[in-house]
């Protein structure tokens, strides 16, 4: 593939970043003010030893932390791509542990972590001169 493509997989990535960041804070505010966010499929409002609310601010950072990220993932700069990978690989995880909850979104969450990874981790340094860099 040419550098262009590579660039606009991370340019892909960093949109992703964005949405996702924005919509694990939606969820993140949902879980932490709603304590029947999660209805039937957690057993007294607690998922693995955290509590509803517990979760939802965690979701809250990490969504800030990823829209921020892919806002200068685009920007091709390094420090981004680390921390995307990161909060990724974070964000994935804590979406296994609603899956029974809420599984579409959870699964959604997962492919949209994978697929970021995936395409700021392929051959950046051809991406970044796809970008422009």
């Amino acid at each position: 593939m040419k550098a262009s493509t590579w660039g606009t997989w991370v340019a892909f990535a960093a949109i992703l970043m964005m949405l996702g960041g924005v919509f694990s804070v939606i969820a993140g505010l949902a879980a932490a003010f709603d304590d029947d966010y999660f209805g039937r499929g957690t057993a007294n409002g607690e998922i693995y030893l955290l509590g509803t609310t517990a979760l939802g601010i965690f979701w809250i950072v990490i969504g800030v932390i990823k829209a921020w990220a892919g806002f200068a993932l685009i920007q091709g700069r390094e420090w981004a791509r680390i921390v995307t990978v990161l909060i990724c690989a974070i964000h994935a995880t804590t979406n296994l542990l609603t899956v029974t909850a809420q599984p579409f979104l959870s699964l959604l969450f997962i492919a949209f972590n994978l697929i970021v990874i995936y395409a700021v981790t392929v051959r950046w340094e051809e991406s970044k001169i796809g970008m422009g860099d």
